[in-house]
C-alpha cells in the first residue's frame, strides 16, 4: 500500500491517479475527505499532519509515503518530524519527499530553507527515503489567466525568470516510479521540463493556443506586490515567492532529462498544459 499525503494537490492528484490506473494499492490522504474526487478503488482517508492522532489510522498497513506537507515554510519541517514519527511506527519503508529545485541551487528563500530542513529529517528518519526537486510548476501560469482572460494582457513582474517548468503531471509520473520500482532509495532527484521558456514566450504560447494576440506588460516588483495585496494575496507566502523568482533568476533556466530518465517518456511542454487549461484564459 502507497500512501499519498497532499492527495488533493496538483502533484498528489495525478500521481493517485497513475497508481490506481496502474493496478498499485494507493491511499489518498487529505484533511477533508468529502472534497476528494478520486477514481474507484482508491481509499481515501482523513489525515492531517497537524493532527498527529489522525495518522497512524491513516498509515496502517503502509509500505511507502509521498510526503508533501502542507506548510511551505518553517512550520514544513515540524510537520515532517510529525510524520516520521507516525511512519516509523506503523512499519513504514520508504519516505518519498517532494521537495523544491531552489534547494539544489542553495537558494535562501523561505520555501527553500523549508525543505532543506525538511530533506534533513527525511533523510534522518532511519527509513528508506528518496528526494524530489522540481522546478517552477506550470501552474504558476495560473496567475496571469485572470488578466488575460479580461483584456488578453498578460502581466509579468520585473526580473520574472526564463524557467524550464514542470508539469505536474510529470512529477507523478517520477514519483510513481520511485514508489513503484527498486534502485531509488537514498537519491535525490532535480526535475525541470525539457525547455526553458521566457516570459514573453509564455505569452505567445498562450496566445498561439488561443489563437488571438496577448499583450505581455513587464510592472515593477512594488506594483506587483501593491496588485496582489489589493486581491488579498500578500503576506509571507508571496513575499517568499518574489524572494525565489529574485534568486532562482540565475538558475531557473537550467534543463535536466531526469523525467526522460526515469519515466522513459519526455516532458509535457508548456503548450501541453496551456491546452488543457485554455478554459482559464478564455
Amino acid at each position: 500500500m502507497i500512501l499519498v499525503t497532499g492527495a488533493t494537490g496538483n502533484v498528489g492528484s495525478e500521481l493517485v491517479v497513475q497508481l490506481a490506473a496502474a493496478g498499485i494499492p494507493v491511499r489518498a490522504m487529505t484533511r477533508s475527505p468529502e472534497k476528494a474526487d478520486f477514481p474507484a478503488g482508491v481509499e481515501v482517508v482523513t489525515g492531517d499532519f497537524d493532527k498527529p492522532e489522525t495518522l497512524p489510522a491513516a498509515l496502517e498497513g503502509v509500505e511507502s509515503v509521498f510526503v508533501v506537507p502542507p506548510g511551505y515554510g518553517p512550520e514544513g519541517p515540524v510537520q515532517e518530524t510529525t510524520l516520521v514519527a507516525a511512519a516509523r511506527k506503523a512499519g513504514v519503508r520508504h519516505l518519498v519527499k517532494m521537495s523544491t529545485s531552489g534547494v539544489h541551487f542553495d537558494a535562501t528563500d523561505p520555501l527553500s530553507n523549508g525543505h532543506r530542513l525538511g530533506e534533513q529529517v527525511i533523510r534522518e528518519s532511519g527509513l528508506a527515503w528518496t528526494i524530489l526537486r522540481p522546478g517552477t510548476f506550470m501552474i504558476y501560469l495560473y496567475g496571469y489567466a485572470r488578466t488575460i482572460a479580461a483584456d488578453k494582457t498578460m502581466y509579468v513582474t520585473e526580473g520574472d525568470p526564463v524557467s524550464a517548468m514542470i508539469h505536474p503531471r510529470d512529477i507523478a509520473s517520477v514519483a510513481a516510479k520511485v514508489l513503484t520500482t527498486p534502485g531509488h532509495e537514498g537519491r535525490t532527484y532535480t526535475l525541470t521540463g525539457a525547455e526553458a521558456y521566457s516570459p514573453r514566450r509564455q505569452g505567445e504560447i498562450i496566445a498561439e493556443a488561443l489563437g488571438e494576440p496577448v499583450k505581455v506588460v513587464e510592472r515593477t516588483t512594488a506594483e506587483a506586490r501593491a496588485e496582489y495585496d489589493r486581491l488579498g494575496w500578500g503576506g509571507p507566502r508571496l513575499e517568499g515567492l518574489l524572494e525565489l523568482k529574485r534568486q532562482s533568476a540565475a538558475w531557473d533556466f537550467e534543463v535536466f532529462d531526469t523525467v526522460q530518465k526515469i519515466t522513459g517518456t519526455a516532458p509535457l511542454t508548456l503548450r501541453d498544459w496551456v491546452d488543457e487549461h485554455l478554459h482559464l484564459f478564455n
